[in-house]
């Protein structure tokens, strides 16, 4: 479930979103939600973990605008082992399990791995896709790396999960995927972290020539000055503050 509210997001940049590819899609916790906001849309399931995907099949299988894709996506065609976690698979990863463990340790990870299919999402045909929302729990790079060709054409939105730190062995961080999404005209606008002080959490990317310049550079100092962790932390401290004052004049 994503920490970002797509219904802000639609308001706040009148998001028009005509087809969504949403990679990790685990129960399909936000397909209510793209029923309500984007009615017509035409919408792409992917979520490669058999249990989940026979949920997902279950209950949306029946909706003509709803296709479902019992396989992951990366940069090539390929299997990989997938690491299982105990959280009804949302922690699920095919890379390795790194810093996690210690951030989350009440969470564990089965030693025994699971092998899936994986492909390109450039490979599969999908036309037009506008929107993706990808939860691959530090595979998001090589999903987008297999998602350039879309990058350049027709996706004008993305949702991604990001990572401060190696949650996962070789996972990106988000200043990686800022980097690799600027090469295609994307520019982040929106974050939110589990938690202050969590190293995880989700992201909101935007062509830039859909937003404002003023916006853009707004974004740009944003994104630099919370890179900083002395500034973070200030930044967090004035936030909170700010918070209580409204309250208490509330």
């Amino acid at each position: 479930m994503s920490l970002l509210d797509l219904s802000h997001l639609k308001n706040k940049y009148s998001l028009d979103i005509k087809t969504i590819a949403h990679i990790g899609a685990h129960r399909g916790q936000e397909v209510e939600e793209y029923l309500y906001l984007f009615p017509n849309a035409t919408i792409n399931l992917f979520e490669p973990q058999k249990k989940l995907f026979n949920f997902l099949k279950k209950n949306f299988s029946i909706l003509e605008n709803i296709t479902l894709y019992n396989f992951g996506l990366g940069s090539s065609n390929s299997t990989l082992d997938m690491y299982i976690s105990d959280n009804d698979g949302q922690s699920s990863s095919f890379l390795k399990p790194k810093e996690h463990l210690k951030e989350h340790p009440g969470i564990k990870f089965y030693e025994k791995t699971e092998i899936y299919n994986i492909k390109v999402l450039d490979d599969l045909g999908l036309s037009k896709i506008d929107f993706l929302n990808i939860d691959t729990q530090g595979f998001e790079l090589e999903v987008l790396k297999g998602s350039e060709a879309s990058l350049k054409v027709d996706v004008n939105y993305i949702i991604t999960e990001v990572n401060k730190m190696e949650l996962y062995e070789g996972c990106p961080t988000v200043k990686d995927i800022d980097n690799f999404l600027k090469k295609f005209g994307f520019i982040r606008t929106d974050t939110h972290y589990w938690m202050d002080k969590a190293s995880w959490g989700d992201a909101f990317y935007i062509k830039k020539n859909l937003v404002s310049t003023r916006r853009v550079l707004f974004s740009m100092l944003k994104n630099y000055l919370y890179s900083k962790k002395y500034l973070y932390n200030l930044l967090l401290t004035i936030r909170n503050t700010i918070w209580k004052l409204v309250k208490k004049t509330s």
